[in-house]
């Protein structure tokens, strides 16, 4: 068991990493790293999160449960769970683990049950990524069958860096690598699942779509959907909200996904439709505003100014001076890492290529 002071140093240095220069991928190994060290744990995985839909995207993961990982998110996102990703990006207090959470009766969550037992994981620790703008990803840590439960210092020094690791990854969430070579198609593509969220039938396109999100090939090498539709479709199939049903997930081409989930009626009332498609700049401008953490009168000027408005017109429709909306402007240019109008507005149209938010 680690000291005090090693849990103490280990904050510190994983406090630093949201003003280095690591781009996101090597910041999360750099945390493991660091808190493998200090808390102990053998399989962990990383997804980043759309902090408005609270699913889980693309991330990192050292573990052994790949092919099952699509039913562990539709138990977690169907109801009836503990310490779920969702549940924890809302709560005062970020971190928990299954043993904690289930009072020692692991069997009572449904996804250790199913799917983490059989590969011999015993507890999970899971702590949100979450700063003041909003909920960035999830790290989950696991520790073998016959290890002990995560203690509560554990558990503390994990929702104590929760807001560090959440603003390192925010600050990195727009910087995508462009392969134009494997630009996502410009239709939707729909997917049909069963009640099992099993696929029945799809069209050309959402074969295109998948293909352009990332980890496209370990999915197919898994025999499944990327991670990301299982919970948007356990949501839909629920139909407590189906408004909630959706995420915004990064293509290989830098373009914003948008997937979405609705149940059918009729003869096929229990499947479900998952739609791929290209984002609206309206569907990415919340999330994008998020990233750089700009302020609600930043968002007003960045609004305008992709209505169409020049500085005058800015400044008569919000009722300020020229003056403050160019100050306003150079702070938005420094938080999103442009140099100018048009690098912005491109930006947000999704068509310029992609820097670190500041």
């Amino acid at each position: 068991m680690a000291t005090a002071r090693e849990r103490a140093r280990c904050r510190e240095r994983l406090e630093e990493l949201d003003d280095s220069s690591l781009d996101g991928e090597s910041i999360q190994y750099e945390a493991i790293a660091l808190l493998r060290g200090v808390v102990g744990f053998d399989r962990w995985c990383w997804p980043l999160s759309d902090p408005e839909a609270l699913i889980p995207l693309s991330g990192s993961a050292d573990h052994d449960f790949g092919p099952g990982v699509g039913r562990a998110l539709e138990l977690e996102y169907s109801g009836g769970d503990f310490a779920t990703m969702i549940e924890l990006a809302g709560r005062p207090i970020p971190a928990a683990s299954l043993s904690r959470a289930t009072h020692g009766d692991l069997a009572r969550s449904p996804r250790w049950d199913e799917v983490l037992r059989p590969v011999g994981i015993g507890d999970e620790a899971i702590v949100a990524c979450r700063d003041a703008v909003g909920c960035w990803g999830w790290l989950k840590a696991y520790r073998d069958g016959g290890d002990a439960a995560f203690g509560d210092d554990e558990l503390e020094l994990l929702a104590d860096v929760g807001p560090a690791l959440g603003s390192a990854l925010r600050r990195r969430f727009d910087a995508a690598t462009r392969d134009t070579a494997a630009r996502a198609p410009d239709s939707p593509g729909v997917v049909v699942l069963d009640s099992e969220l099993r696929a029945v039938s799809w069209t050309a396109g959402a074969r295109e779509w998948i293909a352009s999100l990332p980890l496209a090939d370990l999915w197919a090498a898994w025999g499944i959907l990327p991670a990301v539709v299982y919970p948007v479709a356990a949501l839909a199939r629920s139909g407590d909200d189906p408004r909630s049903a959706h995420a915004l997930e990064r293509a290989v081409d830098g373009r914003w996904v948008r997937i979405e989930a609705a149940k059918l009626e009729g003869q096929a009332d229990a499947h479900v439709a998952v739609t791929l498609r290209a984002a609206t700049a309206a569907e990415t401008f919340d999330l994008l505003c998020r990233a750089y953490a700009l302020s609600p009168r930043e968002r007003d000027v960045v609004e305008a100014l992709l209505a169409g408005l020049d500085t005058r017109a800015v400044s008569q429709r919000l009722f300020i001076s020229p003056h403050t909306v160019q100050d306003h402007l150079k702070s938005v240019f420094r938080k999103a890492g442009v140099h100018g109008r048009r690098e912005l507005l491109a930006r947000f149209s999704g068509a310029a290529d992609q820097a670190t938010p500041a």
